[in-house]
């Protein structure tokens, strides 16, 4: 009889500590997100309590920083400046669970481990959450190095893109060019990458030519043309106009001859 009454305390005992066991689980554990963009890291808590009686707290862990804070009655605490204003948490719908973090513009400063700490009176959990953040960068500049002889080469640049891109030259016909350039990749501020693509330009014909700069990883590009006109040479205008001149005199003198 003690024997079954024990039994069934220690059952009594485990049931009610499955009833308050909390639980997270994320959407991703890695997540990929596009520099000034806003992002939501999803995060679920499940528990048979309460969970407005729980604290979550939001880290990034290469820093070291406190992100968000979260306790029931004293809201955010202990935040990082860097992250005010720009990390939310959904307090609406805390009761039912989420407790998700939203970044707003995110930087490529960003980048990292974020491990969400979850506590209660009696439970303590911790998951990870890997945030990949990637850049486009500005719109292609084309211009050309030029000399009295004309256009030289094609160079396009653009800054700003995480990781290396790829870079691609097309003329108006559809043809790729690519195999014709140089393209140098240089570390630019904030981690990010600088682009100078040359487009080597021998006797090439005048008409529309086009520099794409793509992030493969986010499937995302962005292109510029530029409309090449060979220019005269000085000396080819020169004695070309003077060749007219002396073709008009010459005519007007056997002219004035047979008069």
């Amino acid at each position: 009889m003690n024997y079954l009454l024990h039994t069934l305390i220690l059952l009594a005992a485990a049931e009610m500590t499955a009833a308050g066991r909390l639980k997270v689980k994320c959407k991703e554990e890695r997540v990929m997100a596009k520099a000034g963009e806003d992002d939501v890291i999803q995060c679920q808590l499940y528990s048979r309590n309460k969970v407005g009686s729980v604290a979550f707290v939001w880290k990034k862990e290469d820093a070291a920083e406190i992100i968000y804070n979260y306790t029931a009655s004293r809201g955010n605490r202990g935040q990082n400046p860097s992250y005010r204003d720009r990390a939310q948490v959904f307090d609406n719908e805390i009761p039912k669970g989420n407790v998700s973090l939203r970044l707003r513009n995110v930087t490529l400063s960003d980048s990292g481990t974020y491990s969400l700490s979850v506590a209660s009176r009696s439970q303590r959990i911790q998951t990870q959450v890997f945030l990949r953040i990637r850049a486009v960068g500005t719109p292609p500049v084309i211009h050309s190095p030029s000399d009295d002889l004309g256009l030289v080469v094609l160079v396009c640049e653009s800054s700003g893109w995480y990781p290396a891109p790829s870079v691609s030259w097309e003329n108006g016909l559809g043809e790729n060019l690519t195999r014709y350039s140089h393209t140098e990749l240089t570390n630019c501020t904030g981690g990010s990458v600088c682009v100078k693509s040359t487009l080597e330009m021998d006797n090439w014909p005048s008409g529309n030519y086009t520099c794409s700069i793509w992030n493969q990883e986010l499937d995302e590009g962005l292109s510029s043309s530029f409309i090449l006109i060979h220019r005269v040479p000085l000396g080819t205008v020169i004695g070309a106009t003077g060749a007219s001149v002396c073709a008009f005199i010459l005519i007007v003198a056997v002219c004035w001859s047979w008069w």
